[in-house]
């Protein structure tokens, strides 16, 4: 994914699992995600993300 493609609240995967947009830095292509299964907080590469439009907010599930 691309930074702007990205806002916070947002649901994404990654390599890890599952988390929420936190912020988003348009300027390097990055964002700060929260893991949702240890809230730690990671600055990741926009590229390292794939949305998964599956995922709904409030929910880390798949409906």
């Amino acid at each position: 994914m691309q930074a702007k493609d990205l806002k916070p609240g947002m649901w994404v995967e990654y390599q890890q699992g599952v988390a929420e947009v936190v912020d988003v830095d348009l300027e390097h292509n990055t964002a700060i995600i929260e893991n949702m299964s240890d809230h730690r907080r990671i600055n990741i590469n926009c590229g390292d993300l794939a949305e998964q439009p599956q995922l709904h907010t409030g929910c880390d599930s798949y409906y």
